[in-house]
């Protein structure tokens, strides 16, 4: 079988680039494998996202995974003044069937 072999070098100036070779000097192979696995998925999540059109579909996940541990931290309350407000409102017929297909939709995402 054939090999393809790629010598990388990482300048330690650059700051994304250190990081990277830092990554990958302290690499916990139990939970990564090998350098070599690890960059092959790596660059092949990589390359799926951009093929698939969505490029910062990693970064969006980070970012939303941060924002719900930041948010469950929050203790929300109404002030005291505040009274509790109820809305009594009745959907029309449309309104209940358009939700009614529009969980059905979603429930055969699943």
């Amino acid at each position: 079988m054939k090999e393809y072999r790629l010598n990388v070098r990482f300048r330690l100036e650059d700051d994304a680039q250190r990081r990277a070779a830092e990554f990958l000097e302290h690499l916990d192979r139990k939970q990564y494998g090998s350098r070599n696995a690890f960059a092959v998925k790596a660059i092949c999540a990589f390359v799926e996202q951009i093929l698939d059109g969505n490029p910062n579909a990693a970064l969006l996940g980070d970012i939303r995974q941060i924002f719900r541990e930041e948010v469950s931290t929050l203790q929300l309350s109404a002030p005291e003044t505040a009274a509790p407000k109820t809305l009594d409102v009745e959907l029309t017929e449309t309104q209940k069937k358009t939700n009614a297909r529009n969980v059905l939709a979603a429930l055969e995402a699943f």
